[in-house]
This record gives structure tokens, sequence and C-alpha cells, in this order.
């Protein structure tokens, strides 16, 4: 996939987010922060190889977050209540910013292009599921249940958290962070929210990190900002709906009737490549 179509297939897929889940507008406190802290981590990428991050919270109380090619960013409200401090929420956000920056799901797109070709199943599925959805399904990108879901592999989770653990050191914040919240799900037992069954564990992530960062320059890291305090205080009194709900209201039209009710309008962008700059971010 080129750029530019990476570009387009996330913002098709992120409209679609807004049709099925309920997303808080832009004017929300939470909101706010997150796209605050996304524009901390996002200029640590060397312009001309990062791309156009913008940052949303779904009302989801799951845990979960996303990327989409391109750039587009969903948190769910119940990730940020579930973080015991903002390294670990900044390390979500680095770690699904590492997968647009290696470009996984273009690599996705690609092997799901190739099987559908070979089986013949590509045009079956957009016929079946028609317009938009169907363009995004063979992109390897699906809806339902309440959650949109994205596959990735081993190697791609270990990428991710190699590349996220750069991105955390250079915003200031303990690249271990990111290792401790997969084990704070982990320990959670079950079968885990649906951020553990998106990402597969590629292994042991803290020994992993540990060894990433052991010749880098020490530095002290950052602590809890007075705005995550307030955040995540307030995160857990935020209205929010499960899985299930999220699809149901998906299958009536709720979400795509009460976001427009409630300002929360995805920004009609046009893809475009070249330096990127993130969309929500005030220049």
């Amino acid at each position: 996939m080129t750029r530019a179509q990476q570009e387009q297939l996330g913002l098709q897929a992120a409209a679609e987010v807004y049709k099925q889940m309920p997303v808080l507008p832009d004017s929300s406190p939470e909101t706010k922060y997150i796209q605050g802290l996304g524009r901390r981590l996002y200029k640590t990428i060397p312009p001309e190889h990062s791309w156009p991050f913008q940052f949303h919270v779904v009302a989801q109380k799951e845990i979960n977050a996303f990327a989409l090619p391109g750039g587009p960013m969903f948190v769910n409200v119940g990730t940020i209540a579930a973080v015991d401090n903002e390294s670990q929420l900044a390390g979500v956000m680095a770690h699904e910013m590492a997968h647009v920056y290696m470009q996984h799901s273009a690599k996705q797109q690609e092997k799901a292009s190739l099987i559908g070709d070979l089986a013949g199943v590509a045009g079956a599925i957009a016929g079946m599921k028609g317009g938009t959805l169907g363009t995004l399904a063979q992109g390897g990108i699906q809806f339902g249940a309440g959650t949109l879901i994205l596959k990735y592999s081993r190697s791609d989770e270990a990428q991710a958290d190699a590349v996220g653990a750069i991105i955390l050191w250079k915003a200031g914040y303990n690249p271990i962070a990111l290792a401790e919240f997969f084990e704070k799900l982990a320990a959670k037992g079950g079968t885990g929210p649906q951020f553990l069954s998106d990402h597969p564990n590629p292994g042991n992530r803290r020994d992993a990190i540990q060894h990433e960062i052991a010749e880098w320059p020490v530095k002290t890291y950052a602590e809890n900002s007075p705005q995550f305090a307030a955040v995540h205080k307030e995160a857990a009194s935020v209205p929010a709906y499960s899985a299930q709900e999220i699809a149901e209201g998906a299958q009536s039209g709720r979400w795509a009737s009460e976001n427009r009710t409630n300002g929360a309008v995805f920004p009609a962008l046009a893809a475009t490549s070249g330096t990127a700059s993130p969309a929500n971010a005030p220049r």
C-alpha cells in the first residue's frame, strides 16, 4: 500500500468508528488530555517518518486502544481508568503509534489481498458487506461485537514494543511502564480484555524492553501530571458502555445519531502524503 492509500484507509475506518461507537467530543476533558499526551509522544518522531496522527476517546468500559493506518487513534475511557499512572497510558499510546510507524496494518492488508486473490473471496466479501465496510474488511479491519478488530502477529508486537519504548524514552516516560500495563492485564486472568486478544504476547516484554534500554543514557522520568490525575479520577464517572451495548447501538444507528447530537463529529479530512502533522492538534 502507498502512503496515501494507508491514510485513506485509516480515514475511512475512523469515519466508520464514529458511526458504530460512542465517541466523546473533542471538547471533553478526556479527549483534550489524550490529544495533549498524544502530541507529546508525536513530537518525538522525525517529521519525515511520521504520520498525521489524531487522537480520540471512545466511551467504552472495556480496556482497549487502537490506531488505524495513517494515524487515527482511539483510546477507551476504560483504559484511562484502568492504568496506574500516566507512564502506562503513554505506553499504550506509544505502542499503538509504533504499529502505525511500522506500517503493520499495511502488511496485513497485503496478506488479505493475496489470500483474497488466491481464494477468489475478496469480491465476495465486498459484495456481502458492501461499500466502506467491504473495503475495510479486505484491509483486515473488522467491526463487530462492539469492538474494532486489528490482529497483530508476535513479531509485530515485538517491533511495536521496541519502537514504543523509544517513543516513551524520548518523551520522558519510563519505557518499562509499557510492559507493566500488559502484565497488569495478564494478571486479571480469564480471556482478558480485547486489547490482549488483539495484541498477542511476544514473550517476556519486560526483559525485552530492559535489554533494549540497557545502554541508553540515564534520565529522570516524568511523574503523573496534574492533568492526568484529574482525568484519571473523572474517567470512572464518565458515562460509558459495554461492548454488547455498543454492538446493539451500532445496529440501531444510535451512535451515529448521538455522536452528532453531542458534537462528536469526525473531521472531514482528505488523505495527504508528505510531511505529517496531527490532524486535531493545534498548529
